[in-house]
């Protein structure tokens, strides 16, 4: 183990830190705190969001922070029920609901138990009529597309294929929209496309290696498994918020990117038919997010 591993290890030992990425977005939210004092309410918040697109009738996937709202006079609750009062009974809206489990034996019970994707998303699970897909990149959605999005994600077998929610979202033409999360967030969205170039492409083959079997408690008390596959114990992925950042910024539309700041917090939207099908398209020519594993090797 190198010299700076070991002092970084000493450190996090001492001031109880759990990783960089942790450690410097905490202190980033409490400089935004005192550069960032304007608060906002939940009308101004939904007119940002009708500004980049949200109508009557959209279909809407929300990635969030909660500790990203600290400027907004209102709840989660608020929040919610302004979203699904604006797209009205003819839009849905979902959210990431992959599951928290305390240990590797732990079973997803669909119906109980948590999920890691944050306080909006928490909350919204627990919303009544709210469906929630099977899988362990789980989605939870409420609204007419709601069944055409959960209903056959027990049956992907990359999480991230054509049966599940993620992909679905293009079929549907809904706007992606992440707050709080970064200038260029995109979030689990972009693994729609390893998964549908794995097989015709081997670097992205690389990401799907492993079978695994995953049980299920459903809201009957009956229970399902699941095999699917993903990457081999000894492979990893890695990339930068600049390499990130790079690929969407010089090779995506900004008008189907759009990003805004309200007071402190940021808000992008994106549509995810366009980003999926132009994922696709930089894969194909191994324009990709990642550092590691390097696609020069395997794209000439």
């Amino acid at each position: 183990m190198g010299v700076k591993r070991k002092i970084w290890n000493i450190i996090k030992k001492r001031f109880k830190i759990r990783s960089r990425v942790l450690l410097i977005k905490k202190y980033r939210t409490k400089l935004g705190k005192i550069i960032y004092k304007k608060s906002f309410n939940t009308k101004e918040l939904i007119d940002f969001m009708k500004g980049m697109g949200l109508r009557e009738g959209s279909n809407v996937f929300i990635h969030s922070s909660w500790n990203e709202f600290y400027n907004y006079r209102g709840t989660i609750n608020e929040f919610i029920e302004a979203v699904l009062s604006e797209i009205g009974k003819d839009g849905t809206l979902a959210m990431p609901a992959f599951p928290y489990l305390r240990n590797k034996k732990s079973i997803f019970n669909i119906k109980r138990t948590p999920t890691l994707a944050g306080l909006i998303a928490e909350e919204f699970r627990k919303y009544p009529g709210v469906k929630r897909s099977v899988s362990m990149h789980s989605v939870c959605a409420l609204g007419p597309m709601a069944d055409f999005l959960t209903n056959e994600h027990q049956f992907s077998k990359t999480y991230f294929d054509e049966k599940s929610p993620y992909y679905k979202l293009s079929k549907i033409n809904a706007l992606v929209f992440t707050f709080g999360l970064g200038k260029y967030f995109v979030g689990t969205i972009m693994h729609c496309a390893d998964s549908i170039l794995s097989k015709d492409y081997p670097y992205f083959r690389q990401f799907f290696q492993k079978k695994t079997t995953n049980k299920y408690q459903l809201q009957d008390k009956s229970f399902i498994e699941q095999e699917c596959f993903i990457p081999s114990d000894d492979f990893s992925y890695f990339f930068t918020n600049r390499s990130h950042n790079r690929v969407i910024r010089n090779y995506f539309d900004s008008s189907k990117y759009k990003r805004l700041k309200l007071s402190n917090l940021s808000i992008n939207c994106y549509d995810a038919n366009y980003f999926i099908n132009k994922a696709i398209e930089l894969g194909k020519k191994g324009i990709v997010v990642y550092t590691r594993p390097n696609p020069k090797k395997y794209f000439k």
